[in-house]
């Protein structure tokens, strides 16, 4: 709230108002009812149809190692904690890869299967344990070829003239060690040549995990035949990666325009990783730096420098224009990682790498307004190969990626902007549904007769989510222009003030999310300068910059404006189309005396649990009446997880819960959570979720906080988190002071300014 006149510092939750109490789980095992006799046989059967395919010609391995499928009933998830944790270790069966949550890849040693087919038997025949693991198995089968080709690839199969050559990615079974990939990779070379494919020039990658990566072109029917092969996990059609642009009709010159140089020092840097930026002479000093991916030797700077001039001049180019006088808000790095043609998934992966690792010490923010538009990730099994490498570069390297959702192009022929909002191809295209990154969909400003969206509306042109597993995406929107379309002519209409500086120097419009995505990118490096601001304010410099990137990333979500045009929608409805809502840099920023912030950076694990208080203040309960709405409470809770592209669905490795519990009239701690965990997802890396109160008592609540992992992540291990909180005065008839009291207790951190007098007393 802008008009409690100057901001404030934000408070900090200290580990003193944090009670941590013993997590004590138990897991109390199922009764099964089953006919072991009858389902013996069927697993006896799988055993069998295992060991019978498991030949050189399906098995390079097949000396030493069986590859096969498990499967549990379809209410079960395979790497859950408890009984099916042990059906695995305890059995020598390694998971290799997650197809559903209840279908996995495994491998075993080939003499292991002895005993598990000996196990099988006893099982059958009775005499097995009553704890024996083949009751919580519904099936075990050789692996189902047909879940190796991706939903694109299905796709363009099935649509295919001619047995044309696709541009694949053949993903190798991960978790196996070097010396087994050293003897798979030459065999399956071997066989993309023998099937009349071809080798790409950047021909062998490995993803993040060390998973092998073939990148080859391949007729239709190659592909047919070597999903025969079980060291292959799946085959998918190669992203191609670009950024949108419209080549439209150059205005004003930017040359004749005077361009604000003072303090361009003090200025926030974002890196954008595009096809180049090329400005001209009077406002170059803006780009303060250069990278160029090794493997380019020309670039067009054609969709990169209109990015470039939303970054550092922002929304308001037009007042800009009619004042005379260009005044940046931002530098950024020019890293090149496109010429400008379409870049493979192969390629830009290895670019961005390399970029990260050169230009992290410099800035932590990174803006990619670069998408596949050419199919949405919806009903894929498991996240882009590029969104799984920006996520592990964010949670390695403590880096912000900014992203666009992409465009689509169904506005051109649908009429009415809720059959967008129902159309699966207008869901988020690779790499927006990486979970780390910050996924920017765009907005209107204007209201068109010839426009299918409102004012203040998602664009017509904008991708929706959910993400991948049902995740929260987009995580907010910015203004990305408006498109028109009058009987059958689509045009951009000048109303919609969607200027840009082109290649050539001009001023031109444009629309996309391509160019929401830079003003979130700016927020957020302007916000993380702020907080690394703060953190050194009260002492905390260690990992700062790091701590910075996700409080930044956290309070920007946190503060996100309401977008109020679908009040009649649910939470769900308004999420997948808005996110949070529209990002707020000054409210992010700054607390405000009716509306403070507390921020708290911590680490958990899953031993403990976490009571995190806070204090409501006095003044908000005194001016309690029947009925009325007095304050709003939103908590932001992001858990920072390791994540792991092989597990499908249960990609994200832990997450925390979160749970609010308020005093009550009666002075009493009582839960008081959101409706139908709206907010609040299982397995959601971000809880965020509003509340509005009328009746309650002042004092300490308290937000509990508890750290689910899956079995991989010891219970020792801690898992990073950042938590955010604001009490909002909903009090009409004056401005409460809620700061000031919170401040006047001395227990959450914020700079105090002291002023020491001393009597100097000279010695004779």
């Amino acid at each position: 709230m802008s008009n409690d006149k100057k901001g404030k510092k934000h408070f900090t939750i200290p580990d003193n108002e944090v009670k941590r109490e013993e997590n004590k789980r138990k897991f109390i095992p199922e009764l099964v009812e089953i006919d072991f006799k009858e389902h013996g046989m069927k697993i006896s059967e799988g055993i069998s149809s295992i060991k019978e395919r498991n030949n050189f010609e399906h098995n390079i391995l097949s000396n030493d190692i069986l590859f096969f499928q498990v499967q549990l009933p379809v209410n079960k998830i395979i790497d859950s904690r408890g009984d099916y944790e042990r059906v695995f270790a305890e059995n020598k069966i390694s998971i290799n890869a997650i197809r559903d949550p209840y279908k996995a890849i495994v491998s075993m040693k080939k003499g292991d299967m002895e005993k598990l087919e000996a196990s099988a038997l006893e099982y059958k025949e009775g005499t097995a344990p009553k704890s024996s693991f083949w009751q919580y198995i519904d099936e075990i089968s050789p692996i189902n070829n047909y879940d190796k080709k991706s939903k694109k690839l299905h796709h363009f199969q099935q649509s295919e003239v001619d047995n044309d050559v696709i541009d694949a990615q053949i993903t190798i079974v991960p978790k196996l060690d070097n010396e087994q990939y050293a003897k798979i990779l030459p065999h399956l070379i071997n066989l993309v040549k023998r099937f009349n494919g071809n080798i790409e020039s950047d021909g062998i990658y490995y993803l993040a995990d060390h998973t092998p990566v073939i990148h080859a072109y391949l007729p239709s029917s190659a592909i047919n035949e070597l999903i025969e092969q079980d060291v292959i996990l799946d085959i998918d059609i190669t992203h191609n990666y670009n950024g949108s642009h419209q080549i439209t009709e150059n205005g004003l010159d930017v040359k004749k325009i005077d361009f604000y140089d003072e303090n361009l020092d003090d200025l926030p840097i974002i890196c954008v990783l595009d096809d180049g930026i090329s400005f001209p002479d009077n406002i170059a000093a803006s780009v303060v730096g250069r990278w160029v991916a090794p493997d380019i030797n020309y670039n067009t700077s054609a969709h990169g420098t209109k990015v470039a001039s939303r970054i550092i001049f922002g929304d308001n180019l037009a007042d800009q224009i009619n004042n005379k006088i260009l005044v940046p808000k931002a530098r950024v790095i020019d890293a090149v990682i496109s010429d400008g043609n379409n870049v493979t998934e192969t390629k830009i992966i290895h670019r961005i790498r390399k970029a990260v690792q050169d230009i992290k010490h410099v800035t932590t923010t990174f803006c990619l307004a670069f998408n596949d538009n050419t199919s949405s990730v919806f009903g894929e099994k498991t996240v882009s190969k590029l969104a799984f490498e920006l996520d592990v570069l964010s949670y390695k390297e403590g880096v912000n990626f900014v992203v666009s959702m992409g465009n689509h192009k169904l506005w051109k022929d649908l009429d009415d902007i809720n059959d967008i909002y129902n159309h699966d191809d207008a869901r988020v295209a690779s790499p927006a549904e990486s979970f780390y990154s910050l996924s920017i969909g765009s907005i209107t400003k204007d209201q068109h007769p010839d426009s299918i969206s409102n004012i203040n509306a998602l664009s017509p042109f904008s991708r929706i989510g959910y993400g991948f597993a049902n995740s929260y995406k987009p995580d907010l929107v910015y203004p990305g222009g408006n498109v028109c379309k009058r009987n059958k002519r689509c045009f951009i209409p000048k109303t919609s003030d969607m200027l840009v500086i082109n290649s050539n120097g001009f001023i031109t419009l444009d629309f996309g999310t391509s160019f929401s995505t830079p003003l979130a990118a700016f927020d957020l490096s302007s916000l993380q300068y702020s907080v690394i601001e703060y953190l050194n304010s009260i002492g905390d410099t260690e990992d700062s910059d790091r701590k910075a990137a996700f409080i930044s990333r956290g309070l920007l979500s946190h503060h996100a404006i309401s977008i109020d045009t679908m009040s009649k929608e649910t939470t769900e409805d308004y999420n997948k189309i808005y996110g949070c809502g529209y990002g707020n840099l000054e409210n992010a920023k700054e607390s405000f005396l009716s509306k403070p912030t507390y921020i708290r950076y911590g680490k958990m694990n899953r031993k403990t649990k976490e009571k995190v208080g806070f204090l409501i203040p006095s003044v908000l309960s005194d001016k309690r009446k029947s009925g009325e709405k007095l304050a709003r409470l939103t908590v932001t809770c992001l858990s920072i997880s390791p994540v792991d592209i092989s597990k499908g669905s249960e990609y994200l490795r832990a997450y925390i819960d979160t749970s609010l519990h308020m005093l009550n009239t009666n002075s009493k701690l009582v839960t008081k959570n959101p409706s139908q965990k709206n907010g609040r997802k299982k397995w959601s890396n971000l809880h965020h979720f509003s509340q509005d109160f009328t009746v309650f008592d002042s004092g300490d609540w308290e937000l509990w906080l508890n750290l689910y992992t899956k079995p991989e992540i010891l219970d020792e291990d801690e898992i990073e988190y950042i938590l955010i909180i604001t009490i909002e005065s909903l009090y009409e008839e004056e401005q409460l002071d809620l700061y000031g009291e919170i401040e006047a207790s001395n227990r959450f951190n914020v700079l105090q300014e002291i002023s020491i007098n001393m009597d100097v007393t000279e010695e004779n």
